[in-house]
């Protein structure tokens, strides 16, 4: 294939990526496409749907048939004809956004031969020019989408070829999208590029700048082989385990379906599959369940984790029949033994050869499920007892406790506090995409909470103190309960609970919440017996305050649900006054609680995660106080030298369990605060970020290099260096270098410009401070 020939073929497809991005903007341009549809390709389409019905088919056979005749399409007919076909059958046409989603056939299925062509002889090229055939498998999507349901971009990829997919290892990767073409070094599983990308124009490409590019990285993809011999440990943290049998699918003929599958990451199981399985694929199977993907009897293929979302129809194109449906998932571990001979001798439904497509794996067959499937065929094992799983004493802990993520402005500290946190909580690395879904979880369920420190906050707002109660007509204070505190006692209930046989008290929450909902829901007053033998009526409840009528008199009056709590769990007694009122309240919630859960309901161990943004930029001794010294590991509940105290409202025996785990992040260029005491330095481990050229495009990465080696060369230190992520706001490098890096450094150094000046000489950008404007000159250089 000639250069010539190769810049041609790249035109085209990057002319054709701009003319669909058309039909999803403007109907009408989709519209006059159809119309000039050459009848012979019309005919081509015809007789392809000819034998073949469904829900989208039909609609698209209605068109075909109009055009075929000679007629003319306008966006009232094409509106009329959708509402025909879609009225009772809105389900179907859930998962099609738009109308070159329907209607992209027409256009692509034989339009698009070229370009499919010089792409199979362009993958050929690249891979004889790089001598890696034999050692690589290649897949590419075209216009037609992973899904069938149109794409506005082109793909294809080069991988190596002892991996299950691309989507498990590192890719040479081109994608063609919006009129341009874009290349690198890619791995999907993380979606980032280790080299690249590249992106340019048509006219711009060179077909030698992008083989060079890939010759320097052709031994990564040869070097990238799946790890075989790691046991990679699944704590299943009261989610569910699965099989799903992709067998349908297993004849040879449909390697293109299961690639599909492969490539959009679906697990796929028919609507009127019986025996409850397609109800349960449906309504059971839930965000964070894991599968393992067989495919029918003979061969394993990968376990997987559910992601968001419901289920939706597979588009009739893919599958050749209505009524197939997907979830989406996760790859999480290829199979490293996909042969199932020595599993043929089992035949329960959890095996391949099982006669089922969809069966959940309980926990009573985890154990052995581990020793014949997973294990050797996978190198993975299920834990049943959770993530969260907290090691007793004398164990090695897989986390440290307290951590700070520790560097310069920019560099990634709060953006990965988001996955420490996820990963101590499920024990599982995933990319931050998915890793934020499972942070918004976890802080909504309260086992994760995200505070910033600044320079008023205090003892009172972390621990315990006393606030003004609004909701009182007269000047009063209450006790408050801050988030430290909060979140330690959550992870101390759930850590004694775990340790328990029996199952799991109902929480003082719950029951309370029990006992008022007749008041809540239908307004109803709620009687209270006292020891006396009289009642008292509750008559109304806000978050703070419990109002209620004595036996005698109508007079209004309060109870606190704080002081009613702690009155319950046994930290506070109130004998006089209004504990007349109080006691027999906590006592019907006493005996509420330990009524009986469901036996299978034992508690789990969990961990819990504070993480503090900005942690030195609080007087942190001040802070903390007395927790200085229950912070460490080897003090915490039931540890070697554990340690309780009174705190300062009096409560006894507080002390901090080994399933609360701190993650601080400390800005090191922060100088006009005090930073971290020894006393609390020693009892936290630091882990360091820096800079990351590497997620930078080229001429940025060049630039920020350049600058904060001058930084270092000035300052001595690496405290002052500004992070990538400047660079990865979504705004153009002019505007980051004008409103971000440069006002950083001229407060680096004191508003010298002049030493500003010099730090930004001879990098990828010609910049000067002129002197009449008083404002600075940015200007790419030449």
């Amino acid at each position: 294939m000639t250069e010539l020939e190769i810049n041609k073929g790249i035109k085209a497809i990057c002319d054709t990526s701009n003319e669909i991005a058309s039909f999803y903007a403007d109907n009408n341009a989709l519209v006059a496409k159809l119309n000039s549809v050459p009848q012979d390709e019309l005919q081509k389409a015809s007789d392809y749907y000819a034998s073949r019905s469904g829900v989208i088919v039909d609609l698209r056979k209605d068109v075909l048939d109009h055009l075929k005749d000679g007629n003319k399409l306008d966006i009232t007919m094409l509106d009329g004809l959708v509402l025909k076909h879609k009225t009772g059958k809105e389900r179907q046409y859930r998962s099609y956004k738009n109308y070159y989603s329907i209607f992209f056939p027409i256009i692509t299925f034989y339009g698009h031969n070229d370009i499919r062509e010089f792409i199979n002889g362009f993958i050929a090229e690249i891979i004889n020019r790089l001598q890696l055939r034999g050692k690589t498998k290649h897949i590419y999507f075209d216009f037609q989408g992973p899904r069938q349901q149109g794409s506005d971009r082109f793909w294809f990829a080069i991988f190596n070829n002892k991996q299950e997919t691309q989507s498990t290892g590192l890719q040479l990767f081109v994608d063609f999208h919006n009129g341009k073409v874009k290349y690198g070094v890619y791995k999907h599983a993380d979606e980032s590029y280790l080299k690249g990308p590249i992106e340019m124009f048509p006219e711009s490409f060179k077909f030698s700048e992008m083989l060079k590019l890939f010759e320097e990285s052709k031994q990564l993809i040869l070097e990238d082989e799946p790890v075989k011999d790691k046991l990679l440990t699944i704590p299943l943290n009261q989610k569910h385990l699965y099989k799903i049998s992709h067998g349908a699918f297993k004849a040879k003929g449909n390697e293109r379906i299961r690639d599909i599958f492969k490539e959009n990451q679906w697990i796929v199981i028919h609507e009127n599959t019986q025996k409850g399985q397609a109800d349960s694929f449906k309504n059971d199977l839930t965000e964070g369940d894991y599968v393992y993907i067989t495919i029918g009897g003979n061969e394993l293929f990968s376990i997987a984790k559910v992601k968001p979302g419901s289920w939706a129809y597979v588009p009739e194109d893919i599958t050749n029949e209505n009524g197939w449906i997907y979830r989406e998932v996760e790859y999480v571990k290829s199979a490293i033994n996909a042969d199932t001979t020595t599993l043929k001798s089992f035949n329960e439904h959890i095996y391949p050869s099982g006669n089922s497509t969809f069966t959940e794996i309980t926990i009573d067959k985890i154990e052995e499920a581990n020793k014949n499937i997973f294990e050797p065929h996978f190198g993975v094992e299920f834990i049943s007892e959770g993530a969260s799983k907290i090691k007793s004493k004398g164990e090695f802990q897989k986390h440290p406790n307290n951590i700070i993520l520790v560097g310069p402005p920019g560099t990634g500290k709060t953006f990965n506090s988001i996955d420490k946190a996820v990963e101590i909580i499920t024990d599982i690395k995933g990319n931050h995409d998915d890793n934020k879904i499972v942070f918004d979880k976890l802080k909504k369920e309260g086992q994760v909470e995200f505070v910033t420190f600044h320079q008023n906050y205090s003892y009172e707002d972390f621990m315990v103190g006393i606030r003004p109660d609004i909701e009182n007509e007269s000047l009063r204070f209450k006790p408050y309960k801050g988030i430290f505190y909060e979140m330690a006692k959550k992870a101390r209930e759930n850590y004694f609970a775990s340790l328990k046989d029996q199952p799991k008290e109902k929480s003082f929450q719950d029951v309370f919440a029990d006992i008022v909902k007749p008041l809540t829901e239908k307004g109803e007053h709620i009687k209270i017996k006292m020891t006396s033998g009289v009642f008292y009526t509750i008559t109304d409840i806000s978050d703070y305050s419990i109002y209620f009528n004595k036996p005698s008199g109508d007079s209004r009056h309060t109870l606190s649900i704080d002081t009613l709590e702690e009155i319950v769990d046994g930290s506070r007694e109130f004998t006089t006054g209004l504990g007349p009122y109080y006691n027999p309240l906590a006592e019907l919630i006493r005996s509420k609680k330990k009524e009986s859960n469901n036996n299978n309901n034992k508690e789990l161990k969990k961990n819990f995660v504070l993480i503090i943004d900005e942690i030195n930029r609080a007087n942190i001794s001040k802070v903390f106080g007395e927790l200085i010294t229950l912070l460490e590991e080897d003090k915490r509940i039931d540890a070697k030298n554990e340690l309780r105290l009174t705190l300062p409202n009096g409560e006894k025996e507080f002390g901090i369990p080994p399933n609360l785990y701190l993650i601080g992040t400390m800005n090191t260029a922060d100088k006009s605060i005090a930073l971290i005491d020894i006393a609390l330095r020693r009892r936290f481990e630091f882990i360091g970020y820096f800079p990351d050229y590497s997620k930078l495009e080229e001429g940025d990465g060049v630039f920020l290099k350049h600058i904060n080696k001058e930084i270092y060369t000035r300052k001595k230190s690496a405290d002052y260096l500004i992070g990538h992520a400047y660079f990865m706001t979504g705004l153009d490098t002019y505007t980051v270098i004008k409103n971000k890096v440069i006002p950083l450094l001229m407060e680096y150094f004191s508003g010298k410009t002049e030493v500003v000046e010099e730090i930004l000489k001879n990098s990828t950008w010609d910049i000067s401070y002129d002197i009449e404007k008083y404002d600075w000159v940015i200007q790419p250089s030449v």
